[in-house]
């Protein structure tokens, strides 16, 4: 049975009302997220700290089928310390790490992090780390930006240029990709952890719609079923 033309009506009412609240959310986070281009990434770092901290799920300790999808030139996977790199001195040692060698670059890609943590083994000036961000913006930092007490000179044993390097996104965005480079060798890392994103409220809301369309879709079949029965 057909629906009544009132009923007919008020759906077409209730339909509208529901395509202005959408547009009026997407209008909303627009402006109340439009900023998030300037939003950045943070890097701090512990001296003589190494290992997953607290929060952190693995996801990449470089040992076999623990490579993080990691891509790029000129990089290996080793244990020990040689002309090619230096174990970091944290977070146990004599296991795999990964050192990225002089004119080689690490690529790694995610699907969106609040959070990523690393080991970083003598911190070199000529170190780089390139994060990329969900707004599309990149930030730069080297390994004399990262450590707190410079020069950044490749020292194997010192906890000022051994530790934990952590890198946080701001409110607003995410990190989804990094990439390591080095001039010479080496670039040392190792024990990748993570945090993801939460979804940002924009998200949220955009949700919220759906369900609620969801449910007016729902009601508008139970009122059609009960027309037709009292028919």
């Amino acid at each position: 049975m057909q629906p009544c033309k009132g009923e007919d009506t008020m759906h077409k009412a209730l339909s509208l009302r529901l395509r202005t609240t959408i547009l009026t959310l997407a209008a909303t986070s627009g402006a109340l997220f439009g900023s998030a281009a300037h939003a950045q990434v943070s890097a701090s770092f512990q001296n003589g700290v190494g290992g997953i901290s607290a929060g952190e799920t693995l996801y990449a300790d470089f040992s076999a089928g623990s490579m993080g999808g990691v891509s790029g030139s000129n990089w290996i996977i080793q244990s020990g310390s040689n002309g090619a790199g230096a174990d970091p001195a944290v977070g146990g040692q004599g296991d795999p790490y990964l050192s990225v060698l002089g004119g080689g670059t690490a690529n790694f890609l995610f699907a969106g992090l609040s959070q990523l943590g690393l080991d970083y083994g003598s911190a070199d000036w000529y170190n780089s780390f390139v994060l990329t961000l969900s707004n599309g913006a990149t930030r730069t930092f080297t390994g004399q930006d990262v450590i707190n007490s410079p020069p950044a000179n490749g020292d194997q044993g010192a906890s000022r240029t051994n530790g934990r390097l952590t890198f946080t996104a701001e409110a607003g965005t995410s990190i989804t990709g990094l990439a390591l480079s080095s001039s010479s060798n080496s670039l040392e890392v190792d024990n990748f952890g993570v945090v993801a994103a939460v979804p940002e409220p924009s998200t949220w809301a955009m949700m919220l719609v759906g369900f609620g369309g969801v449910g007016f879709s729902m009601r508008r079949r139970k009122v059609t079923y009960r027309l037709a029965q009292a028919a």
